[in-house]
């Protein structure tokens, strides 16, 4: 008798009881790595002339680091902005932690106990900045970019398109008068020149002549005849 193969029953990744179990064991292991690593990182920091009572804060920074920066990149990712800042703090921290670790299990020398002590007690200022960084960039929003606002006009309902198309085609149609085209502008004839006026020469006063006299009697009649033949010498005094 042969048998169909069915489907074969898989574990869906994206299953709530798969979140939820991946995030319990997580935690679990965040919680025995951080009690394992807290009393190597409070010895440690004893090295760095840490006071003893307060010898239990260092730990606390140096781990607590490593989970926040992680935390942070995985927010940053999701939003789509850069998180290698935090994946490179998160990554810094957590070799600081385990050369510390590795110190104090080896029980190394007086010097590189010295130079680890220091390390861990000089990245206390430098985590809370770094946190305060993260802080700032999870909480504070960045601004949405502003966008020139469309309006949008309503569109007409099919009732008034079809009563404006019914006006339309009732309405006659507009009569347009022919082209009345322009009369000619007559056109000048050309003016003939005008002839030139004739100016006379202007004539000047007669020159008026002196009366003659002579001494001697015999020459008046010349005188006299000479007068009369030149035109406009009959002057009154003149006698001949």
């Amino acid at each position: 008798m042969n048998r169909t193969a069915g489907p074969v029953a898989r574990i869906a990744a994206d299953s709530r009881p798969v979140l939820v179990f991946t995030v319990v064991l997580t935690v679990a292991v965040a919680l025995a790595s951080f009690a394992l690593s807290f009393a190597s990182l409070r010895d440690a920091a004893l090295w760095g002339r840490v006071p003893e009572p307060i010898a239990f804060l260092v730990p606390v920074v140096i781990d607590a680091s490593v989970l926040v920066y992680g935390l942070v990149a995985l927010v940053l990712r999701a939003r789509g902005s850069s998180s290698a800042w935090a994946w490179t703090l998160m990554l810094g921290f957590t070799v600081v932690s385990i050369g510390a670790n590795a110190a104090h299990a080896y029980d190394v020398g007086p010097e590189l106990r010295t130079v680890v002590g220091v390390v861990l007690v000089a990245l206390a200022p430098l985590s809370v900045l770094t946190s305060t960084h993260a802080l700032a960039s999870l909480v504070v929003a960045h601004a949405p970019a502003v966008e020139p606002e469309t309006v949008t006009l309503p569109e007409p309902s099919p009732a008034l398109v079809q009563a404006e198309q019914v006006r339309a085609a009732e309405q006659p149609a507009a009569i347009v008068p022919p082209a009345v085209e322009a009369a000619p502008e007559p056109v000048a004839a050309p003016s003939e020149p005008l002839p030139a006026p004739v100016t006379e020469p202007a004539s000047g006063p007669a020159p008026v002549l002196a009366p003659v006299r002579s001494s001697s009697r015999g020459s008046r009649p010349r005188a006299a005849a000479g007068q009369s033949m030149l035109p406009g010498l009959d002057l009154p005094g003149v006698t001949a």
